[in-house]
């Protein structure tokens, strides 16, 4: 008799023990459920503020505003005003080279925070994803060889050969160009990157490139007895940052730094230094 007590009582302690163990873990999951819940909850500037870093999406070939020097470091329009980010609003930036024709679907993937990397504000762009106030005032132009003489507006696209390069801003003019029937689907070559498509000019492989002005304008600096661009633009351009539309918080914060570095020149001194001297800025109406 007494030890079926016995027995009944190390019954007992045991299931006591195993529905407290069970409580605990439930608790612990629960507070573990409530901390993803709450960092999932954080705005994606909340989340800069709290890493000190916010990741920034650039083609690390597009000149001038982001490219590699000599030594290999990036450098550029859009890297010196990412230097002053970091120093107006406490962080650091890390810049995350990427495919730009798929830069779109990166941003949305969370690769990156935002997209800064004289990003033209396009239509098709506007339906994917949302951008900062403008910050500089460009537009997409032609390249073609100095002594071409041949190609002065949009119409004289007609039977050559044009290049761009893929996912650009460049791209969506000849895709429009295209549709108006001036240029032949199969008469436009795509390139991975820009440097791609001035080779290809320079040795005769294409008649033209369409371009932002401002990268065309830093390759003619570099040759100058090799490219020239057309007098006329084919269409007015301007650069903003990119960013997820549910990011207002994070646009409220850039538009307010971009403002100030326009207004007190700061943005005006890197065009200068980037454009050969030319002063580019968008300034805010």
């Amino acid at each position: 008799m007494c030890r079926t007590k016995y027995l009944w009582l190390v019954v007992l302690v045991l299931g006591l023990a195993l529905v407290v163990a069970g409580c605990g873990g439930d608790s612990t999951d629960k507070s573990d459920g409530q901390a993803m819940n709450e960092d999932t909850e954080k705005t994606t500037w909340e989340l800069i503020q709290e890493k000190g870093v916010m990741t920034v999406g650039l083609d690390d070939t597009f000149r001038p505003m982001g490219f590699r020097d000599e030594q290999g470091n990036l450098v550029g329009f859009d890297i010196d005003m990412g230097e002053e980010f970091e120093k107006r609003l406490g962080i650091t930036v890390e810049w995350i080279p990427t495919d730009w024709s798929g830069v779109n679907g990166a941003l949305n993937a969370k690769k990156f925070d935002v997209v800064i990397n004289g990003m033209s504000i396009t239509e098709k762009r506007k339906a994917e994803i949302d951008f900062s106030i403008p910050y500089v005032n460009a537009s997409i132009g032609m390249a073609v060889l100095t002594d071409n003489m041949d190609i002065n507006t949009k119409d004289d696209l007609q039977g050559i050969v044009v290049a761009t390069q893929a996912g650009s801003s460049g791209y969506e003019a000849c895709k429009s160009l295209v549709e108006e029937g001036i240029i032949e689907e199969d008469s436009l070559k795509q390139y991975n990157q820009y440097p791609e498509a001035f080779l290809d000019l320079s040795i005769g492989r294409v008649n033209v490139v369409v371009v932002d002005v401002t990268t065309a304008e830093d390759y003619i600096s570099q040759k100058p007895d090799t490219y020239k661009i057309v007098e006329q633009p084919l269409v007015e351009d301007m650069y903003a940052i990119g960013l997820r539309k549910e990011d207002q918080d994070l646009k409220e914060v850039l538009d307010k730094t971009l403002t100030e570095m326009m207004e007190d020149g700061t943005l005006t001194e890197i065009s200068k230094k980037w454009f050969d001297g030319k002063d580019m800025i968008a300034m805010p109406e």
